[in-house]
């Protein structure tokens, strides 16, 4: 083979290696910048199951099941084998003057897995004790955020629908997990940050969801601690996700979606008094495959500051 032939194939061969390169790493950048931060994997778990399929499985090694609810709750009966949350265990000790609610950190959220027997692989089933669904989906948040969501569900109907239906109930609860190994893998992108929500504001690159109920959001009363909302927000109050436990129907969630023009062109932030109702509006989002985070400081936070607030027109 000639020096010039030699040459001329290594060049093309240098030139396809680029061409593929540049490819490659075009497509990894696309997927980066379009990758939301509450996506699910292709083989994850349901987010929500029935009673039914909780029933056929909750035997199975590799499943846990969470009763969310107060310990008067839990202790008044509860799915046969369910472990009580409180949501005291998942938030950061409340201080004096300082934010309610706020997620804890991935050392607390990890000794609180390991003592419910949630490891590696474990397979979880969040159940709301009553039609109130956010205390549930806050435990569910904080399983995504640990880097665990995909391997979690919400059991539709909750406690009450399990108890109507007759099945196995307790009054006492069950002996200590076996021990587990749970390595977190913290996602912080979940949580949105003050200054996210407040470039949001300004430049509209975000829709913001208010999801406390709408005289919150109008202002009469429950200011934390000034009446109102945060600037460009809009309003899909958490009464109106549910009917009895049970989800509405996934047509009729996008319908109050559209019904505020929050389309899929940008990303979600909800929020709420304290952080807990927002994640029954961001669990709603991601089910309807939306991009959404959740500002854990929410109003509380927003109205106690000098940031610019909506507030109720003076009578």
């Amino acid at each position: 083979m000639s020096h010039l032939l030699k040459t001329r194939l290594l060049t093309a061969s240098v030139a396809v290696f680029a061409l593929a390169a540049c490819r490659a790493s075009t497509q990894q950048g696309a997927a980066s910048a379009s990758a939301a931060p509450n996506a699910r994997a292709a083989n994850a778990a349901p987010m929500l199951v029935d009673t039914k399929w909780v029933a056929e499985h909750i035997n199975d090694r590799d499943v846990v099941v969470l009763h969310v609810g107060t310990k008067a709750q839990y202790d008044s009966g509860h799915v046969a084998g369910s472990r009580h949350v409180s949501l005291e265990e998942l938030a950061l000790p409340q201080v004096q003057g300082g934010l309610t609610l706020q997620m804890a950190g991935a050392e607390q959220l990890t000794a609180w897995a390991v003592r419910n027997g949630i490891g590696d692989k474990t397979r979880v089933i969040v159940v709301p004790h009553d039609f109130n669904l956010q205390s549930a989906t806050r435990v569910f948040f904080t399983l995504a955020y640990l880097g665990a969501g995909d391997r979690a569900s919400l059991m539709d109907g909750g406690y009450q629908a399990w108890k109507g239906e007759q099945r196995a109930v307790s009054t006492t609860a069950p002996a200590a997990a076996p021990a587990v190994t749970f390595t977190p893998r913290v996602r912080s992108d979940l949580i949105a940050q003050v200054s996210q929500v407040e470039a949001a504001t300004q430049d509209k690159s975000r829709y913001i969801v208010d999801a406390r109920l709408t005289r919150f959001y109008n202002g009469d009363g429950g200011g934390y601690p000034r009446p109102g909302h945060i600037p460009t927000a809009v309003n899909i109050p958490i009464s109106s996700v549910s009917v009895n436990g049970f989800l509405r129907p996934r047509a009729e969630l996008d319908a109050l979606f559209a019904a505020q023009q929050v389309d899929r062109s940008k990303p979600v932030i909800t929020y709420c008094h304290i952080g807990q109702q927002a994640t029954l509006l961001w669990f709603v989002a991601t089910l309807l495959e939306r991009d959404a985070r959740m500002y854990d400081g929410s109003f509380q936070e927003w109205s106690g500051s000098t940031r610019p607030i909506i507030a109720p027109e003076k009578k």
